[in-house]
């Protein structure tokens, strides 16, 4: 949704209203036309409902400008999106939780954002869909397999032992639901990843890591490509986030085919002293 000229002399009056919950109709047309943009939302409506809620900004015809998306998953660390960057939803700006908290937001949202939650710095994150055409996939790694519930313990004894808080949504996984894969070398976990969404048409893959010490040995590599076949075999697109600063990351995804389509800011705010 791209942010809209505003008019001269435009008033607060212009501004949009906020309203708790979501058009599940307009969602679902602004799913089919930017599927990244919208694909937690879709995905969480369905899977999480209970753990989820919106907040929109609706015009004075009803129409909807843009939304939060509150993942209330993860108590310590609230997370919430901010979809649509129309000028008339600043009035969504008030409603972001206090600090810690995470918020992903369009890039011309992000000064107040980051003004509101008091948060010292922020990084541009990309949005990225493979292009299934352009790149061959390597064969499949046979370090690579799919955890079940026979590792759960062993895959919370590992996150404990990561200082990296892109592991620390591994600690509430359902094994035996959610598509979580795992790079081995002689039967020690090193390495992680999943599919953080599977609707029909699109899988958002997410939260790629390997530890420190077994890097550069192409396990992020057979890690991605896991979940990128997966995806295919249920035909669907494959998309994921990578900070613009992550050159080696983006490296890798760029090997895999992926482009960007879309640039948003991921703002983290630290309890307050």
């Amino acid at each position: 949704m791209r942010e809209l000229p505003r008019r001269p002399g435009a008033s607060v009056a212009s501004e949009g209203m906020v309203r708790p919950g979501i058009d599940r109709e307009w969602l679902a047309r602004a799913f089919a036309a930017e599927p990244l943009t919208h694909a937690f939302a879709v995905w969480d409506l369905d899977e999480h409902p209970q753990r989820i809620r919106f907040l929109s900004c609706r015009d004075p015809s009803g129409a909807t400008l843009a939304y939060l998306l509150f993942w209330q998953g993860n108590p310590a660390l609230p997370v919430v999106h901010w979809v649509g960057d129309d000028y008339r939803a600043r009035c969504l700006t008030p409603h972001l939780p206090p600090p810690p908290a995470v918020a992903i937001v369009p890039e011309a949202r992000a000064a107040e954002a980051q003004a509101t939650l008091r948060a010292p710095s922020a990084a541009p994150i990309l949005g990225q869909i493979r292009d299934g055409k352009s790149r061959q996939l390597p064969e499949p790694d046979s370090r690579i397999r799919r955890l079940g519930p026979a590792d759960s313990e062993a895959l919370l004894r590992w996150v404990a032992r990561q200082n990296d808080p892109i592991v620390s949504g591994y600690a509430k996984v359902d094994l035996a639901h959610d598509l979580v894969w795992g790079a081995f070398d002689r039967g020690a976990l090193l390495g992680i990843a999943r599919a953080q969404v599977r609707l029909p048409t699109l899988w958002v893959l997410g939260g790629v890591y390997v530890a420190p010490e077994a890097r550069n040995r192409g396990l992020g590599l057979g890690l991605t490509a896991a979940g990128i076949q997966a995806a295919y075999a249920a035909r669907a697109r494959v998309g994921l986030w990578v900070r613009e600063d992550n050159f080696e990351a983006r490296d890798l995804y760029d090997a895999l085919g992926f482009r960007t389509v879309e640039r948003r800011v991921w703002i983290e705010a630290p309890a307050l002293p």
